[in-house]
Formats: structure tokens, sequence, C-alpha cells
């Protein structure tokens, strides 16, 4: 902590106090007491208090009145709404804290009636507002990532094993008595190495391209520096010392051209091309791949599992777990501990998650050394720990994009500013085109640590067949996953599935809204019941042509229909009701009411729209298709199958003769 920032004296000391106390003291209802990582900001916050304060007329703490209260408010909201919140929270937390505190104080409560959001202005978000990773742009970007933890963390390792191997042989080479001398045995290695690579038809390997600062005046044509990789052709011809040679390598480059890479390690053939992913491995490129695969790691652990980021990166090496559920099937856990409202040890917690998360702590175990983190690497000096992943996440995006993108599409596409949440109008202009010439701007998508468990919660609560799920790979992810997370957890993941659950159902209620105010066909036994719901909705908001409603009053009168919408992927939504429902009629036996096709078209509850016409379309051709031919069936089950196939042809003349055009 740095308190160079307040004055020497009395405002110091009591900044200092203060810190201590927060780290230490739980006043009030305060549960437990601050973490050291947050100290940093509430001392920066603290001191922009003390700024503002000294601008209304004050010095110290005790001389603060309500009139400086309401005058230090204008000051703050020049930064923004968020800012009088943290302004004002550590306002009230200094008040909190004033028997800690014996240089200065505050003598009153500063807004005691009111928190520092309703001070602030900020709304409560009842919806989680960090955004999730759009589907076009998650379904590459995790793809990547699995490739990286399947298939090129054999190239990278086997190529960190040949430049090892290769740069022994080189350690061992001892300096000849002739160095320097045309004859010496360094300059004949080096001009075997060149007639070799003019025998093969190939080029000098080239310096990498995030090195050409080293060779002042060198060239760079196709994204190629024009220059020898000395690195590189030490270890290929097993010598040290070929700097003073370096005038025979560039003359012979300039002769035969120059290569990227250099070491011969295989490389795995990308699917979409069928063409190795990466030209060859450099000692430069082999470290950048290994951070590159790190991440890669880090982002099949994170939005397989749900973890957050910093419950990720303190993964010990010996997370993995397996055991065997009560179906005898393999269940993959990690094992780790959960930080957010929790002590600064944290709580042990096990996440549910695939096999491919496994895979990924077995490759961190061998690129990474340290004894006890997962995610910890030795360096020169000392051991660290993978930090700035969104700066991370960024480059590893960009990568990707420069090893799979075509000419026509980057491999991660851009996107409309307005796609991304942004206003398109306070863009910066790019470029001098006219209005015919100008393109729609596009921006990459920013990565952030948050989103991924925002994105994996959103997936489960509302697409059962997305991104995950959807893919033959991740088939059984939104069960697997989901399971581990049934009841209460103590990483929370289960209550933000929750939210986006009931998020997900207002969404899917006000389409329905929606789709009926326009005109759209409804069928089944509660259509008039909800449809009467939508007329009282409509008519209490004025929600005619030509008028616009509210937005979110729509949504806060739609919302009670969530509590009894169970949406259907087939046939119909059930809007249930115990007493009326013909599944729990059905199911008194058994004590479990189970949905079927030939329940649900009678039952009372049931509510069919223009969203399923196409998924009982499907059934229905999939249904004609199996069992055109059913000859030597039995009777009875001949007649089970046609009347099927007739009640799925009836849905859909309902639906479409409700909306007037034919099936």
């Amino acid at each position: 902590m740095n308190f160079l920032g307040f004055d020497e004296g009395l405002q110091r000391r009591t900044a200092q106090q203060y810190g201590f106390a927060v780290l230490r003291e739980t006043p009030g209802n305060q549960r437990w007491p601050v973490k050291p990582t947050y100290l940093p900001q509430e001392i920066h916050t603290l001191r922009r208090v003390w700024a503002n304060l000294r601008t209304v007329g004050i010095e110290r703490l005790q001389d603060v009145r309500r009139e400086h209260l309401e005058a230090l408010l204008p000051l703050m909201r020049r930064s923004g709404p968020n800012m009088v919140e943290d302004q004002v929270a550590t306002l009230k937390r200094l008040a909190e804290f004033g028997p800690f505190l014996s240089y200065d104080r505050l003598t009153l409560r500063p807004w005691p009636y009111r928190t520092a959001r309703q001070i602030s202005g900020l709304e409560k978000h009842h919806e989680n507002s960090t955004p999730r990773i759009p589907e076009e742009i998650m379904r590459p970007f995790l793809a990547a990532a699995v490739f990286y933890v399947r298939y090129a963390s054999r190239d990278i390792l086997a190529a960190r094993d040949d430049l090892a191997r290769l740069a022994e042989t080189t350690k061992a080479d001892p300096v000849p008595a002739s160095f320097g001398r045309d004859g010496s045995p360094t300059r004949a290695k080096i001009e075997r190495f060149i007639a070799q690579r003019r025998a093969e038809g190939r080029g000098l390997p080239a310096l990498p391209l995030r090195h050409v600062h080293t060779m002042p005046g060198a060239t760079v044509i196709d994204g190629v520096v024009q220059a020898p990789n000395l690195a590189m052709i030490k270890h290929l011809t097993g010598t040290q010392h070929i700097h003073h040679l370096r005038h025979l390598l560039t003359e012979a480059g300039n002769e035969l051209g120059w290569e990227q890479g250099g070491l011969p390690t295989p490389r795995t053939p990308w699917p979409a091309t069928g063409r190795p992913w990466r030209a060859e491995f450099s000692p430069t490129s082999v470290n950048a791949e290994t951070v590159h695969l790190r991440v890669a790691c880090w982002i099949v652990i994170a939005y397989l599992s749900g973890l957050r980021d910093m419950e990720v990166r303190e993964l010990g090496r010996d997370c993995a777990i397996t055991e065997i559920g009560a179906d005898g099937r393999s269940r993959y856990k990690i094992r780790g501990r959960v930080y957010k409202n929790r002590k600064l040890s944290g709580d042990e917690a096990d996440w549910v998650v695939l096999d491919i998360v496994h895979e990924a702590v077995e490759v961190l175990k061998h690129i990474n050394d340290d004894p006890t983190h997962l995610f910890g690497y030795r360096l020169p000096s000392d051991y660290v720990l993978l930090s700035n992943m969104p700066l991370r996440l960024r480059n590893f995006r960009d990568h990707l994009n420069g090893l799979f993108s075509t000419p026509e599409e980057p491999y991660i596409p851009v996107l409309a500013a307005e796609n991304l949440g942004l206003d398109a109008e306070t863009e910066p202009a790019v470029g001098d085109e006219s209005d015919e010439e100008q393109k729609e701007d596009l921006l990459a998508w920013a990565f952030d640590t948050r989103q991924f468990r925002r994105t994996l919660a959103w997936h489960i609560a509302n697409q059962p067949f997305g991104v995950v799920a959807g893919t033959r790979q991740y088939k059984h992810a939104s069960h697997a996953i989901f399971e581990g997370y049934a009841g209460t957890s103590a990483s929370g993941f289960a209550d933000e599935v929750a939210a986006d659950k009931a998020v997900a159902l207002l969404d899917y209620v006000e389409d329905l809204y929606h789709d009926w105010n326009e005109g759209g066909p409804s069928a089944g036994g509660a259509a008039k019941r909800v449809e009467a719901e939508f007329d009282r909705i409509r008519a209490e908001l004025g929600d005619l042509p030509g008028a616009v409603a509210s937005a979110e009053r729509l949504r806060t009168m739609l919302r009670h229909l969530t509590r009894t919408l169970h949406p259907g992927a087939l046939n119909n939504d059930c809007f249930h009701h115990a007493e009326t429902a013909v599944c729990g009629k059905r199911a008194k036996n058994v004590r479990q009411p189970l949905p079927m096709l030939n329940m649900c078209l009678s039952c009372p509850n049931s509510r069919r729209s223009a969203v399923h016409i196409p998924r009982i379309r499907l059934t229905r051709d999939l249904a004609h298709e199996e069992f055109k031919d059913i000859r030597g069936v039995p009777v009875l089950q001949e007649a089970a199958i046609r009347e099927f196939e007739s009640t799925l042809d009836a849905m859909i003349a309902e639906l479409h003769a409700e909306e007037g055009s034919p099936p």
C-alpha cells in the first residue's frame, strides 16, 4: 500500500489507521474484514473523498457537517454515478470505523436513511449485466481452444523437447581454437548447412517478426523478415558462435529465400484445411505457443466448469478427481476453492466437468512446473502465476485470426457496434471514405474473464441445444455440468443459472405476447386463458397499433406467468395448474407426473403457438420417413403408429387453420 498520496501527518496517519481497521475489524452488520485485494481500491477512493472535502473547505473529518455532505454531491457527480456510489460508501464506512480511528474521525453518520446506490441514482439490475459471449464468437473460440488442448499441445510439447535436445547439443559445442578464421570448423558447419538447404530447395530460417527491431535496416516482405534467425540456426547446426558469419548467412538467405520457423517438428492438420495448423516452430514461436496453450487450457477449464478466474488460476496440481456416480458412469470433477464472499483462504468446493477439462489439467502439468499451482511456472527469477487474463484472451483471439482466417473473413468474427452493446454514434470515425464507400464499423469482441461463467450459465438456462450441448463432442455437457449444481453449491453457480433461467422464461413469455399481439396463431386447452391475460395486459398498457408500450412495464406485468410456465421443446408449452393437469391425474399411482403427447393434446394447461410448428413438422416428417414401410408390424402397433402420425398432422393443421394458411 502506498499512502504518499495523502498529506503527511494527521491525514496520512488516519488513512493508515483506516486501512488497518478495515483489514481486521467487522463493525455493524459486516460479516468479515475486507480482503487485502480490495484495499488498494478503497484507499484510492478515500484519497478522492479527501480531495473533494478540501474543495468544499474541509481539512479534517471531525469538521464535516450535513451541509458539507450536500456540497460534496455535485463534485462527485462530475465523475459519474458509479463514482458517487463508491465515495458515498467510503464515507459511510469511515463513520462505521470511527471507533478504531484515533487521529481524526467523522462525528456524524452520512445520509443515515439512504443507501449509497440510492444517492448515486444507479438503478438496481435484476438481471446479470455481464455480457454473454455471442454464439458466433464462442463457437470458433472454444473449438480452437479444444484443438489446442487435444492436438496442438502434442506438437508444442514435441517441439519443446526437440528444442531442449538441440539446445543441449549446441551447448556442448566448444569454442574452436580457430574461431573467426575462414577455415574454422564453425564456418564449415555453416557452409554444409547452407548447401543442404540449397539441395532441399529451402530457404534459411528467418528472424521472427516480433524481433525485427533487433536487426536495423532489415526489410519485411509478406510478413517474413529478410534476415537470419541466428538462434534457430545455432540449434540446427549445433554451433554456439556464428555471429561473425552473419554476412555469409544473409547472402545465402537472399539467394535461397527466407522461411518462418525452422524446427522440423511434425504438426497436426487443422481440420478446416487439412494443412498443418501453423508454420514450422522456432525458439520464439515455441515460447509464444506455450503461452497460448496455457490460455487455451484456461478457456476450456473456465468455460466448461463455471469457475471464476481466480478460482481457475488458484487450482492445485492435484485438482482433477474422478468419481463413479450412482448410475455407474464416471464423473469428472475439479476440486478447488471459492473466494467470492468468503474468508481470505476461501472454502473448498467441487465442480462437475467434462473429460476435456481433465485433459487440459494434464497438459498444464506438462508445461508448468510450479509444485503447488496448476497455472504456476518458473521464470528465471522465481515462480509466477498466469496473470492479466483479459489481455491474454484478446491476444489469443488475434493469434487465432492470424492462424485460421481466410481471405473472405476472420476466424473469430467481428460484429457491428450495436451488436456489441456499444453506441455506434460515439465511436470515432475511421478513414475519410465517402458515404458510399464507408462501411459499417466492425469491432472485435473484447473478452473478459467474467463473460465465460455468465455465458455458460445462460446456455444452460436458455439453450439446451446451444453451443455446448449442441455440438457432438459436448452432447452431455448441459446435463453433466448442471448436475453438479442441482442443489446449493459453494460456488454460487446454481444461483446464477437459476437467475438466468428466470430471465429466459420472462423473455419467452414476452415473445409469446408479441407473437399473439401481432396476430400469431395458438391452440390448446390453455390458449383462451393465456390470451385473456394477454388481452387484459394489452388493454392496460394501451399496446395498440401506433402506440409504444413501456417494455419494462410489460415485463413486470408478464412476470407472474413465468411461475407456472414450462416451455415445451416439441409440441406445446405447459401453464401448469396441478388441479387440472392430466399428467398429474394419470400419475397418482406412481407419484411422478410424466408429460406425454396424447395427454398434453387434451390437457387444459397446454398451449401451442407458431414457435412449435417447425418442431412438430420436423417430427412428422421423421415419423413419415421412419415408418413409411411397416409391413409385418402387428395390427395394434400399426394403429398406434398411424395415430401418432395423424396426431402430428392434426396439430399442424390446427395452428395453420388459426393462421389462415395451408400446412
